[in-house]
């Protein structure tokens, strides 16, 4: 029933197949996160109680300043949620999805075999802005750096290249180039995978079979231990676009 309404309501924009890989990708996060945002019709809500309490006592007299204090109360109330709403929406926007994404972080994450919670105690004491974007979804989007500097910290595992099949909203977009693929990047450790758009850990089979995925080149710690994130991505360029033209590929730096 679930995966029916966000077929039908929250991915209606993506065809089948882009649904099929975002209910397996992202079901468990753009749950939580329409929760979150649930929150503010609650906190509006709120604005009604005098009313419902008036309603409740209707045979039960009040006094003039009861009844002026709790009007008042309502009218206030009321106003402040419809200013912050109008003003801060996106402010509040922001804040409901780095609340959605840390809880999303606690509950999932941490489960698998790539990455324990001892690592992930690791990255939060050797680089916390690393933690604080993995932490909150600010990693999505940013898969290459992202998996490099993991890769950097652990010392152990390997990063892995992979053409990813893209999603159909992603081939309607105005720049888009017209190739199936996009470029995209696992960290791999003990035969998992931690992707960062889900921020999840798979099984790589999994992985490979929900994206499609066709490899392109892994690299260990003994690879990239000598170089910056900007020097290995420039030194790789070359050979990475020339993969990339002839598998169908587009490749986003980033």
């Amino acid at each position: 029933m679930v995966k029916y309404l966000m077929r039908k309501f929250m991915y209606n924009n993506c065809n089948t197949e882009t649904q099929d890989m975002l209910l397996q990708l992202s079901l468990q996060q753009d749950i939580i996160t329409l929760i979150c945002l649930n929150f503010w019709i609650i906190i509006f809500i709120f604005t009604f109680i005098p009313l419902i309490i008036v309603v409740l006592l209707e045979n039960v007299e009040l006094s003039i300043n009861t009844q002026i204090a709790l009007i008042t109360f309502m009218l206030i109330y009321g106003a402040i949620i419809l200013l912050l709403g109008k003003f801060l929406k996106e402010a509040f926007i922001a804040f409901i999805n780095i609340m959605a994404g840390k809880i999303f972080f606690l509950m999932y994450t941490g489960k698998g075999n790539a990455i324990s919670k001892k690592d992930f105690q690791t990255i939060k004491n050797s680089e916390s802005n690393l933690y604080d974007l993995i932490a909150t979804g600010e990693c999505q989007g940013y898969c290459y750096s992202t998996c490099f500097h993991m890769l950097k910290i652990f010392e152990k595992g390997y990063i892995e290249f992979i053409a990813i099949k893209k999603f159909s909203s992603m081939m309607d977009d105005e720049h888009d180039d017209g190739r199936k693929f996009t470029m995209h990047v696992l960290y791999i450790n003990d035969g998992w995978a931690f992707d960062t758009y889900s921020r999840r850990q798979y099984p790589i089979e999994k992985i490979y079979a929900i994206y499609k995925a066709k490899t392109y080149k892994i690299f260990t710690f003994e690879d990239i231990s000598n170089q910056s994130y900007e020097d290995f991505m420039e030194q790789n360029k070359p050979e990475l676009l020339e993969w990339c033209k002839y598998n169908d590929c587009t490749y986003c730096r980033y």
